[in-house]
């Protein structure tokens, strides 16, 4: 599954709203034994277990997409944005950039195979891990 372009996109288009459940601060979805999560923390600690055309955006590490936060609305909503041109039929990727616990975590839970030449082996933001 995933999510493609439509139409060509043109760079900075807002293209979808990442819709789903909302989660009131530091409440969690219940997660299937899948390993597939679709939950997105907002900046004001809510989430989105994401149920949406949105939410089938495939993680890449070389994505052309990136979510964003509208923080206009009475609650924070998340915009996929076009970081660059698409070309209709391509496949739309974002970097999910997960937060983990440990580097351990991961790459054992969370390895990446989306094959792009600066795939960094995760989906998980591995900045907190540049030093250990």
């Amino acid at each position: 599954m995933g999510l493609f372009a439509a139409r060509d996109l043109t760079a900075g288009e807002r293209l979808i709203e990442y819709k789903g459940r909302r989660y009131g601060k530091g409440k969690l979805p219940d997660m299937g034994d899948d390993g597939v999560t679709k939950f997105l923390r907002l900046s004001d600690g809510t989430g989105i277990d994401g149920s949406g055309w949105a939410a089938l955006a495939n993680h890449g590490c070389d994505p052309n997409c990136e979510l964003r936060e509208d923080e206009e609305s009475r609650l924070p909503k998340a915009w996929l944005y076009a970081l660059k041109d698409v070309a209709k039929g391509e496949e739309l990727v974002w970097d999910y950039r997960l937060d983990v616990a440990s580097r351990t975590e991961a790459y054992a839970d969370w390895a990446c195979a989306c094959g792009s030449e600066e795939c960094r082996g995760t989906m998980a933001d591995t900045e907190p891990f540049k030093d250990t």
